[in-house]
């Protein structure tokens, strides 16, 4: 299957290239620097450029293409979110996927990709409860939520053109050399390491292999589509996952961040991590998809028990 990636060469988009292409499929990789993306990714993959502003130039891409991944969008958690950021992460988001549905409704039916998966977040749910949550919940409160909310809207308008749709409701994705782990990581070697805020609030994550693995999944199986919580079955609370994670670094776990000091540091921003979600992949789970890495620990293993 031919797969191009809007957004390929992030952290997520480097990993689940290879998956993709271990798997059997083509991926061309999307981007507006072809010559930095190239030093990025594997051999396997090609790279083209791409212009939001040129529209007829992103449906010729697009044409002969199976499926379309748009993994776009500018870090969440990187800076403050002041308004200025803010409008960042939404137009990184929303008006890019408004672009890329858009290419894909200028195709006729021949050359136009079957299937579009559209990354959007578990900050769809808001953060105003720890109770689990699947697929079925509306939508939460908040800044995350209705950014999420706009997302999925726009990413969804592709299946009046016939297009099977599926929007991923990533958690947080743990790999190697990127992401919120990368951070994380730092004070344990340190041995400065400990739970952030409170520590009982819930954490939900995904291994980036599982993300890739599932991303394949729904461009294979036509039964995935709609909404999909990309996280692990099995969530921790903040305290567990630093235990964890100073148990594979063979680093204790003994300094609170508390939640004042992320709030004066971070604002608004700091909800992320000091409430938390308890995301169930209920949809994914129905349709048969099992994770390789289901558990907190072997997915930390895999990704520090050699070399750390």
């Amino acid at each position: 299957m031919n797969v191009a990636i809007v957004g390929g060469t992030g952290f997520i988009g480097r990993n689940i290239a290879p998956v993709l292409t271990a798997g059997g499929h083509m991926v061309t990789i999307l981007t507006r620097n072809p010559r930095a993306a190239s030093a990025v990714v594997g051999g396997d993959v090609r790279v083209r450029a791409w212009d939001a502003s040129d529209r007829r130039s992103l449906e010729r891409t697009f044409e002969g293409q199976d499926a379309v991944l748009n993994l776009a969008g500018a870090p969440v958690a990187d800076r403050r979110w002041t308004p200025s950021r803010k409008q960042v992460l939404r137009a990184s988001r929303v008006e890019t996927t408004r672009t890329v549905v858009t290419a894909l409704s200028g195709l006729s039916e021949p050359v136009r990709p079957k299937i579009l998966i559209n990354a959007s977040g578990t900050g769809f749910y808001g953060f105003e409860t720890a109770d689990e949550v699947d697929e079925s919940r509306s939508p939460g409160n908040g800044f995350l939520a209705g950014l999420c909310v706009e997302w999925e809207r726009e990413a969804f308008r592709a299946m009046d053109y016939d297009i099977r749709t599926a929007c991923l409701r990533i958690s947080m994705v743990l790999g190697k050399d990127g992401g919120a782990l990368q951070k994380m990581v730092f004070p344990f070697k340190l041995f400065l390491g400990g739970p952030i805020g409170p520590g009982t609030q819930p954490v939900s994550w995904i291994h980036v292999e599982d993300l890739g693995r599932l991303v394949a999944t729904i461009c294979e199986q036509p039964a995935f589509k709609g909404a999909i919580n990309a996280a692990s079955p099995h969530p921790v609370t903040m305290t567990e996952f630093c235990r964890q994670l100073g148990r594979v670094m063979r680093r204790p776990s003994w300094l609170p961040v508390p939640a004042w000091a992320l709030q004066l540091g971070l604002g608004e921003l700091s909800t992320l991590m000091t409430h938390g979600q308890s995301v169930n992949p209920l949809a994914a789970q129905q349709l048969g998809f099992v994770f390789k890495y289901p558990d907190l620990e072997s997915a930390l293993s895999a990704i520090l028990g050699k070399g750390r």
